[in-house]
């Protein structure tokens, strides 16, 4: 239980704004805007809209999100699954054919930037 609590490691790392195109987080506010609007994202919806923008283009096996995001080393996969299609509902302009937050079959969620990323 203690470990489920604990902060992921890369969180204390976080600093700054990193964008998109039009999608802009900033990590220190953490505030995620969106074509000039504001996402109300829940806080795990925020860290790893995060972590996929520090990485983009890399694959993400689920395990390795539950580590880097959740901070968690065992649980439920079928989390990062939810929450991934809950961001797709908040980013996406057609969350059945996403863009930006793709899935790569049988190995696990990459993030396609759309615009300049820093």
């Amino acid at each position: 239980m203690l470990r489920r609590t604990a902060v992921p490691a890369d969180a204390d790392k976080a600093s700054g704004t990193v964008a998109d195109g039009d999608l802009t987080l900033d990590l220190d506010a953490r505030r995620a805007v969106l074509a000039g609007r504001e996402l109300v994202l829940t806080t795990r919806e925020f860290d790893l809209l995060a972590f996929f923008l520090k990485h983009p283009g890399q694959v993400h096996r689920r395990p390795e999100l539950l580590e880097q995001v959740w901070g968690w080393s065992f649980g439920d996969q079928s989390t990062v699954t939810v929450h991934v299609r809950r961001l797709r509902e908040k980013i996406e302009t057609d969350p059945v054919h996403p863009r930006r937050l793709s899935t790569v079959w049988g190995v696990g969620y990459r993030y396609d930037p759309q615009g300049t990323t820093s």
